[in-house]
């Protein structure tokens, strides 16, 4: 490959890769606007200590059908840095609040969700 192709295909890399940040940042502030309409970071405040995907779905009130939906969402909220996930029980992996996730506690003075 000469380096007019190489360069070409560089930024086109460049250029795949930006397109895949833009998307993800969608996936990301819509995932956010889900965990707020869920009240999730709520559940897990009044829970009192990190809570399982098990304990999530049934204070969420959800059919079990929608485990695996809500699984991935809380996979992404894990990446994105609004929740944390540590093993209970030796085993067990649950979520837990970070700095950002206390931020949308509704019951806080600085709350970031819409009462």
């Amino acid at each position: 490959m000469d380096a007019n192709q190489d360069q070409g295909a560089k930024e086109l890399f460049q250029g795949q890769a930006q397109l895949h940040k833009l998307l993800f940042n969608h996936l990301s502030s819509m995932s956010l606007k889900c965990a707020i309409e869920l009240g999730i970071a709520d559940i897990i405040h009044c829970h009192g200590r990190a809570i399982t995907l098990s304990e999530l779905v049934s204070a969420l009130d959800i059919q079990p059908t929608k485990t695996t939906g809500l699984f991935r969402l809380m996979r992404l909220l894990v990446h994105s840095g609004c929740f944390n996930k540590t093993k209970v029980n030796g085993q067990e992996e649950a979520y837990g609040l970070t700095a950002a996730s206390t931020l949308l506690i509704k019951d806080k003075p600085y709350c970031f969700s819409p009462n």
